[in-house]
């Protein structure tokens, strides 16, 4: 019997990273869908956040040490030949010296190499394990510390191309992975989930085309700029493997019909108006709709349920049987002709109507005219100040005899708040949110109104908090004080936020003078320099701001002590040399080759004094 397990690792709260707010929902979110619905073994399915519970008796919180146990585990020890494996991160993501790493709770940006997750060591794993299928599948957040220029995701999808592991990257390697409050989960994470329970991804060719379609439709629809998801599979012929077992996939129906109307209920869960296309259908009239003698069910037509048909089985369309007989289509053409005469001659009565009505419109005002001169002159003013050219009977601004404007329409008041958005700013989003408020609760635009306000409050939210992961926490405190209180969780979510960041930026104000003072107080190829500013640097402490760049100068700084030794051993100054490097701090890169270097030249100044 085959055995399907998964991998699940989302980490929110980093030791000395900013913290993400839905990765571990992320995470959480698959495991149960694979465990729950998809019929995934639970005691084989490792899920590994700040707080999951232990499996096999072991701690499944995701250090770098628990993540590479476990994981060699799962693969050695729990699976077997023709068992299915998923492997999911959400996480942030680095990219070092050409190699990508992913960034476990306890990743320091300061030793990359030493803390992170080497992408390449986690896919050998995986390849040596004996399963059938492997799916990789991450959603790699950019760090503050990424260097402009590095890209992450390029050497992981070269590595999946030759270790022939199929993989899917949440974003390209020039885009960004986004999460968004109006979601509770990351963009990547949420299209996954309604492309696997819409039944279209149960083979790799699916998953790709749906999530081709529905991510960037997704950032769209929440007014982010583009993400576009990266599938890697090769040989080519593996897009047509199946990566749900059967008992998930049995049919679309069998996974819509568990979460009953699926479609709908995710729509009301993700905020959105409608469900895009994924289950649009084409409403006929009902007098073609009872004249086609067809019991069976047709299809939506709709792009993104259009699959084409493949070798797995599970994606092929279901081919609709053929009319009974050939008197049906003759019934039906006939009905049809009969129904396109009587709907031309409906549609000319309805035309002639429309000249009688209007004739003053289309032919000019006539002699017969039934008002009187008086009343014909007494209306010429109006109509002019109301605009010239303007036709009696289209609305106008203007009542007519009172001078008085109408106000704007539920519709154009919608449309308005809507040219708010185009900047894309906390204030444009701000002022949306007002001009849509004043649609009245009577009105039928309303609940669509009150959906995008909340959208677009949350959109607020999101700005703020983005802002203050990039260190600017008063453009954040800026941000989220235009949230309006249509959610009042959320708005008073946002004046906690508010008080926090106040707090960070002191800090922030504080910890950037410290580090001024410390760079200032270098003198170039004075070791010793170098030393008493890593000492000052260290007293900003894990989680504070400036705490990611302060350790960036640390390790540069210990860099160049380490060069400052090994110029003085170059010149035969061995003593001056061992001193130096002895300053280099440990935790850093250079520590370990200072303290072979120091071995080296200690055993030098032996021979020196033995000679």
């Amino acid at each position: 019997m085959k055995h399907h397990a998964c991998i699940a690792i989302g980490i929110n709260q980093y030791q000395l990273l900013q913290p993400l707010s839905y990765a571990q929902e992320d995470a959480e979110a698959l495991h149960t869908f694979l465990t729950e619905e998809a019929d995934f073994a639970p005691d084989g399915c490792l899920l590994m956040t700040d707080s999951s519970p232990s499996l096999w008796g072991q701690s499944t919180y995701p250090n770098r040490e628990n993540i590479l146990r476990l994981t060699q585990s799962l693969c050695a020890e729990h699976l077997q030949q023709g068992d299915l494996l998923w492997c999911f991160f959400s996480g942030y993501g680095v990219s070092y010296e050409g190699k990508d790493y992913l960034m476990p709770v306890d990743g320091n940006p300061a030793d990359i190499q030493g803390t992170g997750i080497p992408v390449e060591l986690l896919l050998n794993t995986l390849k040596n394990a004996p399963t059938e299928t492997v799916l990789v599948l991450v959603d790699m957040n950019r760090s503050q510390i990424v260097k402009a220029g590095e890209t992450i995701g390029t050497q992981t999808a070269e590595l999946a191309r030759a270790l022939e592991i199929p993989t899917v990257l949440s974003c390209r390697p020039n885009q960004v992975s986004r999460e968004t409050s109006a979601l509770r989960q990351g963009f990547f994470t949420t299209a996954l989930l309604e492309g696997l329970r819409s039944g279209q991804c149960t083979t790799l060719k699916g998953l790709d085309r749906f999530l081709s379609d529905r991510l960037p439709e997704l950032c769209d629809h929440h007014l982010r700029p583009k993400q576009e998801p990266l599938m890697v599979v090769n040989p080519p012929g593996k897009a047509h493997l199946v990566i749900l077992p059967d008992t998930a996939g049995v049919a679309t129906a069998a996974l819509a019909g568990r979460n009953g109307n699926m479609a709908v209920g995710a729509a009301d869960e993700f905020d959105r108006p409608q469900m895009a296309a994924a289950t649009a259908r084409i409403e006929l009239p009902p007098a073609v709709r009872n004249a086609i003698d067809a019991p069976v069910e047709r299809q939506p037509i709709d792009r993104q349920n259009t699959v084409g048909p493949t070798t797995g089985g599970a994606d092929d369309r279901p081919n609709l049987p053929p009319p009974e007989d050939a008197d049906n289509g003759a019934s039906d053409k006939s009905f049809l002709q009969q129904l396109i005469l009587w709907s031309g001659a409906t549609a000319l009565l309805l035309l002639l109507g429309v000249f009688v009505t209007n004739r003053s419109i289309f032919i000019g005002q006539q002699d017969g005219d039934p008002r009187s001169p008086a009343e014909n002159a007494q209306n010429a003013g109006p109509q002019k100040s109301a605009g010239a050219g303007v036709p009696q009977n289209q609305p106008q601004a203007v009542q007519a005899g009172t001078g008085t404007k109408q106000p704007p329409s539920s519709q154009q008041v919608w449309a308005e708040a809507k040219t708010f958005l185009k900047d894309g700013s906390a204030s444009s989003f701000n002022k949306a949110v007002v001009k849509a408020r004043t649609i009245p609760a009577s009105d039928p635009l309303y609940p669509q109104a009150q959906q995008d306000i909340e959208r677009w409050s949350l959109t607020i939210l999101d700005i703020a908090n983005g802002r203050a992961a990039r260190g600017n926490f008063q453009g954040a405190i800026g941000a989220a004080k235009l949230m309006p209180d249509v959610n009042q969780a959320v708005y008073n979510q946002s004046k906690q936020a508010i008080a926090q960041w106040d707090n960070l930026s002191k800090e922030q104000q504080v910890n950037t003078a410290l580090l001024s003072a410390a760079s200032s107080q270098i003198k170039r190829g004075a070791a010793s320099s170098y030393s008493k500013s890593i000492q000052q640097a260290n007293k900003i402490q894990p989680g504070q701001p400036k705490y990611e760049e302060a350790q960036q100068l640390i390790g540069e700084w210990s860099e160049t002590i380490l060069k400052i030794a090994q110029l003085r051993g170059s010149q035969g100054k061995l003593k001056e040399a061992v001193e130096a490097a002895s300053l280099v701090p440990s935790g850093t890169q250079s520590y370990q080759p200072a303290q072979a270097a120091i071995a080296n030249w200690k055993t030098k100044l032996q021979r020196q004094k033995k000679g």
